[in-house]
């Protein structure tokens, strides 16, 4: 009771202190360089002014260096918009001039604090059938986005925040919410999960930190840079113009393999973990008639070697470096030849989104870590193919004052897609909960493996005060998950999707977002959901569904 005390005084202490800045350090500042991160709500806004305007957005790899956002609303012709479109403009230009009710300035100096506090709950009622999305992002209870500029081009980025882990925010049975209780085990302890610095201009910009990545426009996700981990440790480097844009990232993928491997065999030369593990990547894009844009992405994953500089050359293609000679092969737990495997693994992806019309588009990604040609067959064996589709359509309309969106969008994905020789190669993100050391959570970098996925609907909103969001969703989802199972056999390569017995839902949603004020959004949703072969158990059809229910304020 004592303990509970002092911490509501500490509370009244932290309010109080916030409301006195709020009063006396109210000052603006004149252009800070502001990042605009992955799963934003403005990014929405983007999407639908390049279907507008006709115009295509030169790469949508989240997060934008502001300048990014500024050259495309340059490319836009504001009076021939419709007046949702206008309304979505106007929103991104606010965006790029950020506020904040508690802010300091000086000379080439400004510091923000925004307050942001969310209370969600989520019912299910059939506990067999698993919560949906695969990958939530559990809103904080309370985060504290602290942003430091200094002059016009660089900015520190920090956001506390008080929330529950993800594990155990997706393992209640029937009800469950992202309020604290007594257990810290529950706690997120990996906070801040967002923390970084960026410095630019008008051409360029470099980021480094912790943060969210989304690479591409797909609605249900992207196939080779996917915001499916809750972020990603990187150094990213981009330069820019109005045509042609070009990056590189590295990103340092710690990986404890004792989730997602049988280690039953495992002997004391089986390395289990690693901190050497690095995603090295590069990738250009440019526009063509400012209607059609490509990018091309060339990335390799080092799975235990410290950082290594070779992989920085800017414009080396990195399958030219055989790289995989390098390093031990990677023992399975035997010495025999079958159960051992290259220590790097390489990604090649291809994205393409093309404004055919005004308010018509079509987009596309390709993506393989594994094609097994003759030459290869005949070399190294039947190595099972890696490769992913996505292809989708999304067409805008207005009606008065209210503007929508229809899309339609189709994936398939390998069954041994993102997985190599050895786990350390594959393409699998790892992530520490609670702080425990057998405490981890895996995701894949890009779209789940082993799937067909295909969803329909269409989203209908007035200004950024009312909001809904209707579609059907049909997954089919294989018995190969996250899970290391690579195997250099025939009947590997001659899997197809989807494996074993499939599990299939259909999913019909709707979800609502309506803004109170300035301050306060409530959102809702609801969705129902038959599942044929629930846990991949042949015969097992189910029914269930879930709903969420939150109250966001933000200040």
């Amino acid at each position: 009771m004592d303990l509970l005390k002092t911490g509501m005084n500490t509370f009244k202490q932290f309010f109080l202190f916030i409301v006195f800045f709020m009063l006396l350090t109210n000052i603006l500042f004149s252009s800070p360089y502001d990042m605009i991160l992955a799963g934003d709500p403005v990014l929405e806004d983007i999407l639908y002014l390049s279907l507008e305007s006709g115009k295509s957005i030169l790469s949508f790899t989240a997060p934008f260096a502001p300048h990014e956002i500024k050259r495309f609303l340059d490319s836009i012709d504001v009076s021939n918009l419709s007046i949702p479109a206008q309304e979505a403009f106007n929103r991104v230009n606010r965006r790029l001039n950020p506020q904040a009710p508690i802010s300091i300035s000086g000379d080439s100096f400004l510091f923000m604090l925004n307050i942001n506090s969310t209370i969600e709950t989520r019912t299910r009622f059939n506990s067999d059938i698993s919560w949906l999305p695969q990958y939530p992002k559990t809103p904080p209870l309370l985060s504290l986005p602290l942003r430091f500029y200094f002059s016009d081009f660089v900015q520190l980025y920090m956001e506390p925040i008080i929330a529950v882990n993800p594990v155990f925010y997706n393992n209640q049975k029937y009800f469950e919410h992202n309020v604290l209780q007594n257990d810290l085990d529950n706690l997120e302890q990996n906070m801040p999960l967002r923390a970084f610095m960026a410095i630019g201009n008008s051409w360029w910009n470099f980021q480094l930190g912790r943060d969210r990545l989304s690479y591409g426009t797909g609605q249900m996700g992207n196939l080779a840079i996917s915001d499916n981990p809750h972020f990603y440790e990187f150094a990213r480097l981009s330069f820019f113009t109005d045509f042609f844009k070009y990056s590189v990232l590295v990103s340092q993928m710690p990986l404890d393999i004792t989730g997602i491997y049988d280690m039953t065999n495992a002997t004391d030369n089986t390395l289990i973990h690693t901190t050497h593990r690095y995603f090295y990547l590069h990738r250009l894009d440019f526009s063509l008639f400012n209607k059609l844009s490509i990018g091309l992405m060339e990335g390799v994953m080092v799975g235990n070697s410290p950082l290594e500089i070779r992989y920085l050359n800017p414009m080396m293609i990195f399958h030219s470096f055989y790289s995989w000679l390098n390093y031990p092969p990677w023992d399975a737990g035997n010495d025999k030849p079958e159960g051992s495997g290259d220590m790097n693994g390489s990604l090649f992806s291809l994205e393409i989104n093309w404004n055919v019309l005004e308010s018509l588009a079509v987009y596309g990604q390709f993506v393989m870590n594994q094609f097994a040609t003759n030459y290869k067959i005949k070399r190294w064996g039947t190595q099972p193919n890696g490769l992913g589709y996505l292809a989708g359509v999304r067409h805008s309309r207005s009606f008065g004052e209210w503007g929508s969106v229809f899309f339609v969008e189709f994936i398939y994905t390998d069954p041994y897609l993102y997985m190599n020789p050895s786990p350390f190669a594959s393409f699998i993100h790892m992530r520490y909960i609670s702080g425990g050391i057998n405490s981890l959570l895996y995701s894949f970098v890009g779209f789940p493996r082993d799937a067909i996925a295909a969803t329909m609907g269409v989203s209908l909103f007035y200004n950024n005060i009312i909001h809904f969001l209707g579609k059907f969703t049909l997954v089919t989802q294989g018995e190969h998950k996250i899970y290391w199972d690579w195997k250099n056999t025939a009947e590997a390569y001659n899997a197809a999707t989807p494996t074993g017995t499939a599990e299939t839902k259909l999913i019909t949603s709707l979800d609502a977002r309506y803004s109170i004020s300035s301050y306060i959004t409530l959102k809702g949703g609801i969705s129902g959901i038959f599942s044929f072969n629930n846990t991949h158990l042949s015969g097992s059809n189910i029914f269930g569904g879930q709903t969420e229910v939150s109250i966001n304020f933000h200040y």
